[in-house]
């Protein structure tokens, strides 16, 4: 699925003037704090709204708000002030919700003045979307596996070819020399041996510094794939079920153009269970089934993909080694990541042959 569209530049709504008042609005005592009804102010909703915190992400503070009878999600995001990043969300947004997916996506409101980015004070940004019904998917069911495959390939046909005046907010996964060349691999090891908390991970360190130089000499062949906008992180905490069938994609704050087979490549570790071998092969192939009817993959794409796959735990793993040092986690988040994406990288190698076998049965594009 192909569209080609350009997008002016959007509005923005600002919060500055807003005045101090007494809102008709319900909000736990606890989130008093954001002053969310400034940033709710600035949309015409029935009146009163009831503000509640179901989920929330690390990335950005999400609450669920009560309006009229119907629900909405409101976003601060909390990783970046950058309007041009969510600018982007919202243009590729508007691109795909003039297409036929077969699943939702979330769609920006507007705010009375016609923008749907809010400007706080403090230049903290904000959007208000609309709320898509449904819970998670479970990584456990089968049919939910594979309509989160089918969605994920569904995604990656649609953003095939789209065209946008923005920039890419974000550098492709395979420059990972470049995304963390400031984190030392001589200076992790000194923090693992000097955190109680680190003790033991060594091992795991080295695999995936191993791991980290492979993908680096592999920049060069890497980089010859086809790309594309690709959302980056269709995973089921970024999806919505009901009954038996994904109805919605969330989350598409990371849009870049990557890698085409990247898409499918950040997925399938998630799959991935410790001490459970068949049941990750089964959930592994139910997934590239799904992806596989939707969007198929040239040779050199199938034949990369483990080492893309052992790209996005890299990716995870520095992610969290520099929000150690940033002092923006406790020690045992790094620990944890470093844990799984060491163990996830050793059973890619482990058990590549079988996952290249089920590649090649759903994949190819002849």
């Amino acid at each position: 699925m192909k569209e080609q569209t350009k997008h002016r530049k959007e509005q923005q709504s600002g919060l500055e003037g807003t005045e101090e008042m007494s809102s008709p609005y319900e909000i736990d005592a606890e989130d008093r704090a954001l002053v969310l009804e400034r940033y709710l102010d600035l949309y015409d909703l029935p009146r009163p709204c009831r503000v509640v915190k179901e989920e929330s992400g690390k990335n950005n503070t999400t609450r669920i708000v009560y309006s009229g009878g119907s629900r909405y999600v409101l976003r601060l995001y909390d990783n970046h002030k950058e309007e041009a990043k969510v600018r982007l969300e919202h243009h590729v947004l508007h691109a795909l919700s003039r297409m036929e997916l077969g699943f939702s996506v979330p769609r920006p409101v507007a705010c009375r003045s016609g923008g749907t980015i809010a400007v706080g004070k403090d230049g903290k940004l904000a959007a208000l979307y609309i709320y898509i019904e449904g819970q998670r998917p479970d990584g456990e069911y089968g049919p939910h596996i594979y309509g989160l495959g089918q969605a994920c390939g569904t995604m990656s046909g649609a953003l095939d070819g789209l065209i946008l005046e923005d920039e890419p907010a974000y550098t492709p996964y395979y420059k990972l020399s470049s995304n963390y060349e400031h984190l030392d691999a001589a200076e992790m090891a000194s923090w693992v041996r000097g955190d109680e908390q680190l003790t033991g991970l060594l091992p795991q360190l080295e695999l995936l510094e191993r791991v980290r130089g492979e993908l680096m000499e592999a920049e060069a062949q890497l980089s010859s794939l086809p790309e594309q906008w690709v959302h980056g992180d269709v995973v089921f905490t970024n999806a919505v079920a009901r009954g038996e069938e994904v109805v919605g994609v969330l989350d598409f704050e990371f849009c870049t153009i990557d890698l085409r087979a990247m898409e499918l490549a950040v997925v399938l570790p998630e799959l991935i269970v410790e001490g459970r071998t068949e049941r990750s092969l089964e959930r592994l192939e139910l997934f590239v089934e799904g992806f596989g009817s939707r969007r198929k993959l040239t040779a050199e794409e199938i034949t990369a993909i483990p080492a893309l796959m052992k790209l996005r735990m890299a990716d995870v793993h520095l992610h969290f080694a520099d929000r150690y040092q940033q002092q923006l986690d406790p020690p045992q988040e790094w620990a944890e990541q470093m844990k799984r994406t060491a163990f996830v990288c050793g059973w890619i190698e482990a058990h590549e042959p079988q996952l290249m076998e089920l590649l090649r049965r759903h994949l190819p594009l002849f």
